[in-house]
This record gives C-alpha cells, sequence and structure tokens, in this order.
C-alpha cells in the first residue's frame, strides 16, 4: 500500500509540470500571435510596394516579349512575301519586262524600297530601272546559300532612321537557287511597329547587337549621351547605370541570346531595362521605362486589404494549430504515463498484457516467439536490509537492463513489485531464447548500488510461443511454472517449460 502510494505521489508530481509545461506553452503561443500580427502590420506596407515593382517589372518584360515576336512575325511576312514573288518571277526570265513591272508594283503597295532582282552572277535590275553589280555584297552572298537575309543597317543612325535590305533566295521548278529578290525597308521608327500604346509611348524601344551596337531606336530615344556612346555597354559603364557585376551579366546574357530584364540608376532616378533576341542576326530587342511609370497603374489598396486579412486568418490558423499541437503533446504524455511504470520506465502490467495479446491475436506468421517471466531474487531480503529506496534503486537497474537487452520490437514490462516479463517476437530457435536469459542472469549479477548489503540476482521462467500457446494468459501460466521451477532448483537462473 505504501509502494502505491509513492507511485501515485510521483505520478502526480508529474502530471502538475506537465500541466506547467503546457501553460508555458500557450503562453508561448501568444505571444508568438502577438509578434505575429505585429510583423504582419509592419510588413504590409513593405510587401505593397515590393509586390508593385515586380508586377510592374513582369509587365515590361512580357509585354517586351510579345513586341519582339511581333517584329519577328512582321519581318516574316516580308520574307514570306518576297519568297511569293520569288516563285512567280522564276517562271520566266529573270529580267523580263513582266518581272520589272512586277517589283515596281511592290514598291507602290509596300514599305519596300529599292526591290530588285538579281542573278546568280549578281546583276542587279531595280524597280527604277538602275542596273548594278551586287555580287560582292554579304546579303546577297548569304542568300545564295539559301539563308533569308536581314543586312546589317547599311548607313549609321541618323534621325532614328536605318535602312536595311530585307532578301531571300529564288527557286526555279526544280528548287535550285537561281537568284534573289530582296529590297531595303526602314527599321528605324520602331514605334510604328512596336510598342504603339503602351505606357502611353513613354518608353523607348532601341535594338542591338548582342555586342552593345546600337542598330535602330525609336523617337521616344531622347537621351544624347546614350545615342553617342560607342555602345550600351561603354555608356552603362561611363555614367554607373549599372555595377561591374551587373554589366558583366548583362553582356553574358545578351552574347548567349537570353531573355531577362536589369533595374537601371540614372541622375538618381531608377527605370527597367527589359530585353529579348530577336533572333534574327543575333540582335536584341530592348525596351526601357521610368520605374515611377511603369508603377502608377496599379492600385493595391483592395488587394493590401485581402491580404490583410489573409494574414490575420493565417495568424489565427498558426495561433489554433499550436494549441492543438500542445494540447495533442499534453494528451500523447498523459496517455504515455498511463501506459509507462511510473519507477521503471517500462511498461506498466495492463500495457503489457495489452500488447502481448493484440500481437498474438494478429500474428499470422507463427514464427517462433518467447515470453520470459523475471523476478528479484529475495526481494523482500533485499528491502529489509537495505531499504525501499535502494529496493527502488534495484527495481530501476531491472527495468534498464531489460531496455537495453531486447530489441524496440519487444515487449518490455513490469508486471507490478518485483515480477518483469518479456515477450520476443522473432526469437527464431530455443537456443537464442537460453542465451538471452543467461545474458539476463550475468548483468543482474553485475549490478552496482552504492551501500548496498547482499547480492543481486534473478529466476526467470520461458515458455515458448505457439509451442505452449497461443494466447498470453496460456503462455504466462507456463513461464510461471518454469519461473517457479527456476526458484525450487535455487533461483539465480533459468528454466524452459516443457511438457
Amino acid at each position: 500500500m505504501v509502494k502505491y502510494f509513492k507511485e501515485k505521489m510521483v505520478n502526480d508530481m508529474k502530471r502538475k509540470a506537465i500541466y506547467k509545461l503546457s501553460f508555458k506553452a500557450y503562453l508561448k503561443a501568444m505571444m508568438i500571435f502577438i509578434v505575429f500580427i505585429m510583423i504582419c502590420s509592419i510588413s504590409f506596407f513593405f510587401y505593397i510596394k515590393k509586390d508593385i515593382e515586380n508586377e510592374s517589372v513582369n509587365k515590361v518584360v512580357v509585354n517586351t516579349e510579345k513586341q519582339t515576336e511581333s517584329l519577328k512575325q512582321y519581318i516574316d511576312i516580308q520574307y514570306r512575301y518576297l519568297e511569293g514573288v520569288g516563285n512567280h518571277i522564276s517562271q520566266q526570265d529573270l529580267f523580263c519586262e513582266d518581272n520589272i513591272n512586277l517589283i515596281h508594283s511592290i514598291k507602290e503597295y509596300t514599305k519596300l524600297e529599292n526591290v530588285g532582282i538579281i542573278d546568280k552572277n549578281g546583276e542587279s535590275h531595280y524597280d527604277n530601272g538602275a542596273v548594278k553589280n551586287v555580287s560582292q555584297r554579304e546579303y546577297f552572298q548569304e542568300a545564295l546559300k539559301g539563308n533569308r537575309v536581314l543586312s546589317a543597317p547599311l548607313e549609321s543612325v541618323i534621325a532614328g532612321e536605318t535602312r536595311v535590305i530585307i532578301a531571300v533566295p529564288i527557286y526555279d521548278q526544280q528548287k535550285e537557287i537561281v537568284g534573289v529578290i530582296g529590297g531595303s525597308y526602314d527599321i528605324g521608327n520602331l514605334n510604328k511597329i512596336v510598342f504603339r500604346g503602351i505606357y502611353d509611348g513613354k518608353g523607348s524601344a532601341f535594338l542591338v547587337s548582342k555586342e552593345g551596337q546600337l542598330i535602330t531606336y525609336n523617337n521616344a530615344v531622347k537621351n544624347k549621351d546614350f545615342l553617342a556612346s560607342e555602345s550600351i555597354f561603354s555608356y552603362f559603364a561611363e555614367y554607373n547605370v549599372l555595377s561591374p557585376d551587373d554589366l558583366q551579366s548583362l553582356k553574358q546574357k545578351w552574347i548567349k541570346q537570353e531573355n531577362g530584364y536589369m533595374t537601371l540608376n540614372y541622375n538618381n532616378k531608377t527605370s527597367y531595362i527589359a530585353y529579348y533576341p530577336l533572333k534574327i542576326n543575333d540582335w536584341i530587342m530592348c525596351y526601357n521605362i521610368d520605374a515611377d511609370v511603369a508603377q502608377e497603374s496599379y492600385t493595391f489598396i483592395i488587394y493590401a486589404e485581402y491580404l490583410l486579412f489573409a494574414l490575420f486568418v493565417f495568424a489565427l490558423v498558426i495561433l489554433l494549430f499550436t494549441i492543438y499541437k500542445v494540447n495533442n503533446k499534453h494528451q500523447k504524455r498523459l496517455l504515455e504515463f498511463a501506459r509507462i511504470d511510473a519507477l521503471t520506465g517500462i511498461k506498466n502490467k495492463e500495457t503489457l498484457q495489452n500488447e502481448i495479446s493484440t500481437y498474438l491475436k494478429n500474428d499470422s506468421s507463427q514464427q517462433l516467439g518467447a515470453l520470459f517471466m523475471i523476478d528479484v531474487d529475495n526481494f523482500k531480503t533485499v528491502n529489509d536490509l537495505n531499504g525501499r529506496v535502494i529496493g527502488d534503486e534495484v527495481l530501476k537497474n531491472f527495468g534498464s537492463i531489460l531496455k537495453e537487452s531486447f530489441t524496440i520490437e519487444d515487449i518490455v514490462g513490469r508486471a507490478g513489485g518485483d515480477e518483469f516479463i518479456v515477450f520476443v517476437k522473432d526469437i527464431q530457435e530455443h537456443g537464442n531464447a537460453i542465451n538471452k536469459a543467461q545474458e539476463i542472469c550475468q548483468k543482474i549479477r553485475n549490478i552496482e548500488i552504492d551501500n548496498f548489503k547482499g547480492t543481486i540476482s534473478c529466476s526467470i521462467g520461458i515458455a515458448f510461443y505457439p509451442e505452449h500457446g497461443t494466447t498470453f494468459k496460456d503462455l504466462y501460466n507456463l513461464a510461471d511454472q518454469a519461473l517457479y521451477q527456476t526458484k525450487n532448483q535455487g533461483r539465480n537462473g533459468y528454466t524452459c517449460y516443457t511438457k
């Protein structure tokens, strides 16, 4: 009875400790909630600013991509138009009167100028009647190889106007190249082709080579320093528009024909430059817009309110979840106390019986198992000589030895008093049970406790499953019989039940 009240007192003290821990955990959760709300409030305005920046940049990048694709499609239309004309021209003599009249009409109905038909020797007949040899021109040589050609600018950039040659090969009926047809085209005024109506024309578009050389630009480009620079890269470096690392990164991306954007800083003003490869002549389409202009169309007050509400709900969920986790952890600890023997820290009798019975009921493999019943020899004498405090230390040492000697899969517990039970689910063979019993006996004999008087030993009884029984009750009774046989034989040993 004294033992019972002592264990009850220990359990009560542990429960109070858990409740105290739970209160601290709840208090901590509330503090986290309050701090979280404060952080949400502070970060609210930061988020709005950051979100506007991200959305603005994304829009500039997407617009640049779309407009670049539009320009590519526009140039592709010119290619296909010339290829269609070339197919018609190839059906008769290249320089016949009908073909010359045809290219004259091209000038009247398209934006192409100086349209010419060129034979394989480089002799070119133009819509204005001029004749000259262009055999040394690069665009002619490329077209003769079967390529569509958009030439480099024929002259330096003047007042935003840049003329290029668009040329395609002429194929005969046998799919052999018999000549080239081409014309000059002004791609300087980009705002008539792309970026029309975007940001009310406040942005500037320009084409550059992958080396940063300016090819053409639209009328929105007003920066004289920019136009006079040797290249975009030299301008960025001279005016510290980009950091050295960002500038180097930009150069590498253009060489690799990658798309992206950079944030520029010029005269204490921030702007975005988005770039996208044209995939023609390794040219890059660029679009520059002031950050203030890119962001002015965004109104995020309503979205911010939604965000604040969402953050509040999220914080509440976090709080409730935290409370749930703390409570769940508390409940698990209480359940654990109900399952564990307070003195030794291993399973108590009820848990032992339930777990072993459940295993035996559900086991279909019928693999060899063993139930060990272990008693402390002469435990009453141990208590009488040493007192209950040291007696409890003996029991604790027993529990520790058994827990260390068996695997996590085995069921180890205290049945009450000085009686312990172990069920090994897979003992494999009888000899292993005997070896384990000898090991336990030796470890028990080696227990060392300060100021202990006398000796410590144990008696063990073993019953095998399913050989001796298939229920906890049967195995328990038979192992108990084997245990008493050990005691009758002088204790400090083991006995396996035999029929």
